[in-house]
């Protein structure tokens, strides 16, 4: 288990949380993108920083096209240098829709592979969320790959997660993978903040129907299912057609099912955020009235 007290705080951030599932494919870049620009919309300070260092794909969402290899200095990641790092020397983040982003896919042709070995790309995202002049945020969105091992691991044991996002599909082979990351979080002492089912259902772009093309999970997942459902996203072409346009739904069709889908689910997910500092905060008062009344009794005692 990870103690809280290993884990630094972001200056200047109030609260960061994560996007991810043990699943590849299922959505999560879009969940994230549309999530950041929603908040951003509702009037918060938001950031952006894309974690996928093998598929970065929030630039191509944001409509940011990076199409020559890049050479020399030009592909050089922040690897080696120190987490405290002057404002001055710091990278700028890139605004795009009112949310301040970053991605390796930034240093990158979008063809461009970047492999490390597993055990530095903690490393990687890590120092990269570091070297970010990502001024004073409301909240800090992390993307992340699929899977369960890096940067999961580095950012949950070093960073102070205040909660995370799960995205699956309704499907149970989607669903069983989605209950590794649940388990990876829970072991690493991040609250789970809900789960978005993505990809639920079809809108067929002719009558308007609503077509299930996944098939809908009839096995329990105790954990998985227990967890509050902050949005049913379905899927609509337009808007997976309008994403690799560099619009994300929320901004490109608004009145949009999808939108309206992606738009409540950034609410449920501020509201459940704020519900859990102000436990967290609760607790940390009470931790503190506790200590201190134990030190008076021992100072009485003496």
């Amino acid at each position: 288990m990870v103690e809280h007290t290993q884990r630094a705080r972001l200056d200047y951030v109030n609260t960061v949380f994560v996007v991810g599932s043990g699943k590849g494919g299922v959505g999560k870049s879009t969940v994230s993108v549309n999530l950041a620009v929603a908040l951003a919309q509702r009037g918060a300070s938001v950031g952006l920083l894309d974690g996928d260092a093998y598929g970065p794909s929030i630039p191509l969402m944001l409509g940011v096209r990076k199409r020559a290899a890049s050479q020399g200095t030009g592909a050089v990641l922040p690897l080696a240098e120190r987490k405290e790092i002057a404002p001055e020397k710091k990278l700028q983040p890139l605004l795009r829709y009112g949310v301040k982003v970053m991605s390796v896919g930034f240093f990158i042709g979008e063809e461009q592979a970047v492999a490390p070995m597993p055990d530095v790309l903690g490393l990687l995202i890590r120092q990269l969320l570091y070297s970010v002049n990502w001024g004073e945020l409301d909240y800090l969105i992390i993307d992340l790959p699929p899977g369960t091992s890096e940067p999961q691991a580095t950012l949950c044991r070093e960073v102070q997660l205040d909660g995370a996002v799960l995205v699956t599909t309704p499907q149970d082979i989607a669903r069983i993978d989605t209950s590794k990351a649940l388990t990876m979080f829970k072991n690493g002492n991040v609250p789970v903040l809900g789960v978005i089912q993505n990809m639920d259902g079809f809108m067929c772009p002719h009558c308007g129907e609503r077509v299930e093309i996944f098939p809908q999970s009839r096995e329990a997942r105790v954990q998985l299912d227990d967890l509050p459902l902050l949005g049913r996203i379905p899927l609509d072409p337009s808007a997976a057609a309008y994403s690799d346009k560099g619009y994300p739904a929320v901004v490109s069709m608004p009145e949009s099912p999808v939108a309206q889908a992606l738009v409540d689910a950034a609410e449920q997910v501020a509201a459940s955020a704020a519900r859990l500092k102000r436990v967290s905060a609760a607790d940390e008062k009470e931790k503190g009235d506790t200590e201190e009344k134990a030190q008076t009794e021992d100072e009485r005692e003496d």
